[in-house]
């Protein structure tokens, strides 16, 4: 990810927003999933049955590693959500809900 004082060449939005508004200019191209906006180039994900069997597939033999940058308990999910706001994340905040 590029950060403000960063160049790139592409801006790919997943989350629409503020966020989109923000990219817009920054960069050659902006590509959302999220949201239309002028200026940027807006295309429809659509769930692909294969695709996600395989998915489930490949979650349940154990093949799947997500990344997670870090986990909080239930009771600290205030820090958490600072935590997805910082820059410099690598991979996942997770909010664990049970201590299983």
């Amino acid at each position: 990810m590029a950060t403000a004082d960063e160049q790139c060449d592409l801006v790919f939005d997943t989350v629409g927003g503020d966020a989109l508004e923000a990219a817009v200019g920054s960069a050659p191209r902006v590509v959302s999933v999220a949201e239309e906006a002028e200026g940027v180039t807006y295309f429809v994900v659509q769930p692909n049955r294969a695709q996600l069997v395989e998915l489930a597939r490949l979650a349940d033999a154990g093949e799947l590693q997500p990344s997670i940058d870090s986990v909080f308990p239930l009771e600290d999910a205030g820090e958490a959500f600072a935590r997805v706001a910082q820059r410099g994340k690598h991979g996942k905040v997770v909010l664990r809900v049970t201590d299983d």
